[in-house]
């Protein structure tokens, strides 16, 4: 069982689908935007993130899980993927994460590709503009479909 501000959830998809929901939420509240999880919401959610920028670090984690759990949910839903935790793969000579250690994150599981959406937003968030989601959906979206032969 998962525990997040008092909710237990009895699996990391359950957990993730919470978190993607909420961004659901916040994006019709205070932005009156329609994320429906299409890959067509990508510019959707890169207008949402850019009027968000830039977060406070206290409210940082939460912003991550919030919109990379929706972001993941694209992939998720068109690939028919499953979140597992999953440690980044570091560059060959690469620091880790965090110093001493590896670090879990949620990750997308498709077809032995690993995808990390909470990665990508945290760049977004932390990085800015340069770091495009719509672009990096694309090149993604483009690599796995080129490589289940999809059109």
């Amino acid at each position: 069982m998962i525990e997040i501000s008092g909710a237990a959830f009895n699996s990391l998809d359950a957990m993730m689908l919470a978190h993607a929901e909420a961004a659901v939420r916040l994006a019709a509240d205070d932005h009156g935007m329609t994320l429906d999880y299409s890959p067509d919401s990508v510019a959707r959610l890169e207008t949402i993130l850019a009027a968000r920028s830039p977060v406070a670090e206290a409210d940082l984690d939460e912003a991550i899980q919030t919109w990379g759990a929706y972001f993941g949910e694209i992939f998720r839903r068109r690939y028919a993927a499953d979140w597992i935790m999953a440690v980044y793969p570091r560059q060959a000579g690469g620091e880790p994460v965090a110093p001493d250690q590896d670090v879990a994150m949620p990750a997308l599981d498709i077809e032995g590709s690993h995808v990390y959406p909470l990665l990508k937003v945290y760049r977004r968030l932390t990085i800015g503009p340069s770091e495009d989601l719509a672009g990096f959906f694309a090149r993604v979206a483009g690599a796995l479909d080129a490589h289940k032969g999809r059109a």
